[in-house]
């Protein structure tokens, strides 16, 4: 919290609930333990040594007793200040479409969260082209509001009514019950993880979610699988998949019946006025249906990655192509496949190995509730394939089982993991809902007794 408030430059700190006293949490007796200072300055007066800028929070409930905060009841009396309301009309005559209208952190699965900064410009025309209107109202259910590395861009269209089922990350539940009391035509669900536990939990069947009629998903690849499950538990909802980075908006959208099997998973056609192009190691075109790095240009690109100039120069180039990341491959009808991710690759014996290429027919096995693959050290192979699994609830299963699994669908040799583990859960990054594959190399490594060469 206290880097993320310092990256940002934060002068105002809006807060939510104050009943909770969960000091883990982000609660006002959360704040109070790491910055002490809040109790003792007046509204609007903090000083706090790690926070220079931080001036002043506001508090949207009941305010603490000896808490250095304004109540919402006091910033809205403010807003009837003839000589605020004259700053502000100063200050409207100097505003650009380009100047930064939203802060989003990333995962933070390299190192500290970088913060990158979107424009009016960037978040205005995405809204366009994501969130044009629908026929008649839409309630919609967006899980993420104590997590916004998304603003949830149909806020702004008109016809839109928004529910936050809870502060904090909720669970598939707190979802499922807002879904049949609010009546929800359409949900949010960013992260592949969000959707699977909500479509396989076993409460599913006590809820009423015949209201449904769309379900976005983003974030990461979304296997058939998952599809096939949504068609039969959401039979009146249209899934559709989109892909899309902290540093863009969606870049691409498909309707979920158009992914099919097989490596890699299909993202749609890129959205209007967006450009791509796929790339080599060495920054060259590569032809149609050759798999390259995928890289970005267009109105829905962020700006900058706040105080760090030195990242954003590596990230953009200077004519203004945004470098993903992403492995994919583009088809001569415009479609594009995505991989994974560069950093992902295994070399395996000179051949790139990518993980979704091995987990794709993995998490066909039917005792197989999530599977991610990474690499680990070997000295004959450079590296070798690991597959962690997850199993479903009641099942056991063992590396043999896995190997003659593979064998049996067909995998190619290259393909064929040497190590098979089992886990409980996977290890997240600092946002809670990205699998940190980083941690996961770390935590295979030392089940299989590897040590780097």
């Amino acid at each position: 919290m206290t880097y993320c408030l310092k990256k940002a430059g934060a002068e105002v700190l809006i807060m939510g609930d104050v009943t909770g006293v969960d000091e883990t949490d982000v609660t006002v007796p959360y704040l109070c333990s790491l910055f002490p200072e809040v109790k003792a300055a007046k509204p609007g007066k903090l000083q706090i040594e790690r926070l220079p800028r931080l001036t002043s929070i506001v508090v949207l409930g009941d305010i603490e007793t000896g808490i250095s905060a304004y109540s919402l009841d006091e910033v809205q009396t403010m807003g009837s200040d003839e000589k605020l309301i004259a700053e502000v009309r100063a200050l409207q005559d100097q505003l650009s479409c380009h100047d930064t209208f939203l802060l989003v952190f990333t995962s933070g699965s390299t190192g500290q969260p970088k913060c990158a900064e979107h424009s009016i410009y960037s978040v205005y025309n995405s809204t366009r082209f994501h969130a044009k209107p629908t026929e008649g109202p839409t309630t919609a259910l967006y899980p993420y509001l104590s997590f916004p590395t998304r603003v949830p861009l149909p806020m702004f269209t008109p016809g839109f009514a928004f529910v936050f089922p809870a502060s904090t990350a909720p669970s598939s539940v707190e979802i499922m019950e807002t879904i049949q009391e609010e009546r929800c035509h359409s949900i949010a669900l960013m992260y592949r993880k969000d959707f699977h536990d909500l479509l396989y939990d076993q409460r599913l069947g006590e809820y009423d979610l015949s209201s449904v009629r769309a379900v976005g998903v983003g974030g990461n690849v979304v296997r058939k699988s998952l599809i096939d499950r949504a068609a039969d538990v959401l039979p009146n909802a249209r899934v559709t998949v989109a892909y899309g980075t902290t540093e863009l908006h969606d870049v691409t959208k498909i309707p979920a019946d158009m992914i099919g099997d097989g490596t890699g998973a299909t993202v749609g056609k890129v959205n209007p006025h967006v450009e791509i192009q796929l790339v080599d190691k060495d920054g060259r075109v590569v032809p149609l249906c050759q798999e390259g790095e995928i890289w970005v240009r267009g109105y829905t690109l962020f700006k900058r990655y706040r105080g760090d100039e030195e990242k954003t120069s590596k990230a953009i180039t200077p004519d203004g192509w945004y470098k993903t990341g992403d492995v994919g491959a583009l088809d001569e009808h415009g479609v594009l496949k995505l991989y994974g991710r560069v950093s992902d690759k295994i070399i395996r014996n000179a051949y790139n190995v990518h993980p979704a290429v091995v987990e794709a027919p993995l998490s066909k096995h039917p005792k197989v509730q999530d599977v991610r693959v990474v690499s680990v050290p070997d000295p004959a192979s450079v590296e070798e394939i690991c597959a962690c699994i997850i199993l479903k609830e009641g099942q056991s299963a063992d590396s043999e089982e896995m190997k003659k699994f593979c064998v049996e669908i067909g995998m190619v040799p290259i393909e064929l993991p040497g190590y098979f583990i089992f886990l409980d859960e996977f290890p997240v990054t600092t946002t809670l809902q990205k699998v940190d594959r980083k941690k996961l190399r770390l935590i295979a490594m030392e089940k299989l007794g590897l040590q780097e060469p």
